[in-house]
């Protein structure tokens, strides 16, 4: 099924690429890491204090090693999905440190707060699996919140995992307790994003966790993105060419690391808001970059990601639910196989919202009616029915429609279907409220899906350790 948006043509794409490579080869990209520096370093590359040089031969010889697609692994093998094809899947929010209330008002986000969205991803029927950090947890030390959070997951859930890449601590830390579960990482378990800096830069953390993940073979989302008209160009054909430069970069350090090492290619950029400075999320200069980053995709052979359902709104109103769908539609047609930020966030990804969670859920469901292919079999077409109805019959008291009746079309959760004498008495009627009813409804109806018990004692007996030794060793240094 063809879901392309952005009809983007081969000598477009051949023109960002050739761009690409002639900022590769002639700006280059700095990586603050001398672990990797030392890597290029062997593989023969042209090296300046910081600043890496790339190859037209290099770049094509990382892409030729890169899988076109491949099977992501959850515990509970039912939940494992391929990434790659004409997939689509999708996860929460990532990274949010606020949590605004149904009132508008917006705190620290908690630990319990991130267990509550676990518990949320665990029974959706439109989330593949969860974020690393749906919720960035401020009631828990800053150097241990991702066991918490993994934890968190891991118990909670039994979809597919995503490491943390903060740095390479707690790089190692992940893929530990993945082999608490699995007993080794030799095949796609833990899926994690490396971000780049724009312009042209990597974190010295994230390239430590990147090469943790490589030499494990764990699959890894390499992404950029620039503010643009401040930490990129302001046009979109500038700032595809100065992010994909930088995604280019990262991902041939994966295959210098360790040839095959199946990745998620990412792009995206955004305006800069010429009154204020600052960042832009969820305009149509943001979509456009979704629709063109499956094409570059494609292009490349490599499955690609997006952002979701994203909103500058703090509130769930008109401005949230229009920017969120033209974000997640437009990943949807366009041909992207993963997208973080699916559910839940509010204001350029700054707070996670359990209303919005749900109200984006039934947007979700409903892309992914939107996206299945519609059936034209003999039985689908109906045409016995039809002729021996005419013109008299009904087709509601049919056998082919009682069958169908509650699979054939979408149902939302949350969204209202009535008349509008029933819409003016319901109690409540605001969309907010109502998703405060239904949070309540499946938090009490949520269960804890099974796991093996010393399993489960492994890994919180693993967790609890870590914590107490960087915990002694805060107090040593401190002493």
């Amino acid at each position: 099924m063809n879901r392309v948006l952005a009809n983007v043509d081969r000598e477009t794409l051949d023109q960002i690429h050739s761009n690409s490579l002639e900022l590769l080869k002639e700006t280059g990209v700095r990586f603050p890491n001398q672990e990797a520096l030392d890597i290029f370093k062997q593989h023969g590359f042209q090296t300046d204090g910081e600043m890496v040089f790339f190859q037209q031969n290099d770049i094509e010889k990382a892409l030729k090693t890169i899988p076109k697609k491949f099977e992501l692994h959850a515990r509970n093998q039912a939940n494992s999905f391929l990434i790659g094809d004409n997939n689509y899947r999708m996860a929460p929010g990532y990274g949010p440190p606020f949590i605004i209330e149904k009132s508008g008002e917006m705190r620290p986000a908690v630990l319990s707060d991130t267990q509550k969205f676990c518990k949320l991803v665990q029974t959706s029927k439109a989330l593949d699996f969860n974020s690393s950090i749906v919720a960035q947890p401020n009631d828990v030390p800053a150097e241990t919140a991702h066991l918490d959070m993994l934890l968190s997951t891991i118990l909670l859930t039994d979809k597919p995992l995503m490491g943390s890449t903060s740095s390479k601590a707690c790089a190692q830390d992940s893929l530990e307790m993945a082999q608490i579960i699995w007993g080794n990482t030799d095949r796609p378990v833990m899926l994690s994003l490396v971000d780049s800096l724009s312009p042209l830069q990597y974190a010295q953390e994230s390239v430590d966790a990147l090469l943790v993940y490589a030499r494990a073979g764990q699959p890894l989302i390499i992404h950029s993105s620039c503010s643009m008209g401040s930490s990129g160009p302001i046009t979109i054909a500038g700032s595809l060419v100065i992010s994909n430069a930088c995604t280019l970069a990262g991902i041939c350090l994966t295959q210098l690391v360790n040839p095959g090492t199946p990745i998620i290619y990412g792009l995206g950029g955004s305006p800069t808001d010429m009154k204020t400075g600052g960042y832009v999320n969820a305009s149509p200069e943001d979509a456009k970059h979704t629709a063109i980053v499956t094409a570059l995709g494609r292009y490349y052979h490599i499955p690609c990601r997006s952002q979701g359902a994203l909103t500058e709104s703090f509130g769930l109103d008109y401005q949230a639910g229009m920017e969120s769908a033209m974000m997640l539609t437009t990943a949807a047609l366009s041909g992207v196989h993963v997208s973080l930020h699916a559910c839940g966030t509010y204001g350029s990804m700054l707070a996670m919202s359990f209303e919005k969670f749900l109200a984006d859920e039934d947007l979700c469901c409903a892309i992914k009616k939107l996206m299945k292919p519609i059936e034209f079999n003999q039985e689908d077409f109906a045409m016995d029915m039809i002729k021996r109805l005419g013109t008299s019959g009904n087709y509601l008291l049919e056998q082919h429609t009682a069958q169908r009746c509650r699979t054939e079309f979408f149902i939302p959760d949350l969204n209202i279907r009535t008349i509008h004498a029933k819409w003016f008495e319901m109690e409540p009627r605001q969309i907010d409220q109502r998703a405060s009813q239904l949070l309540e409804q499946r938090l009490a109806a949520y269960q804890k899906p099974d796991i093996d018990p010393s399993t489960e004692a492994q890994l919180i007996k693993y967790v609890e350790n870590k914590k107490r030794k960087k915990k002694n060793h805060s107090h040593h240094q401190n002493g």
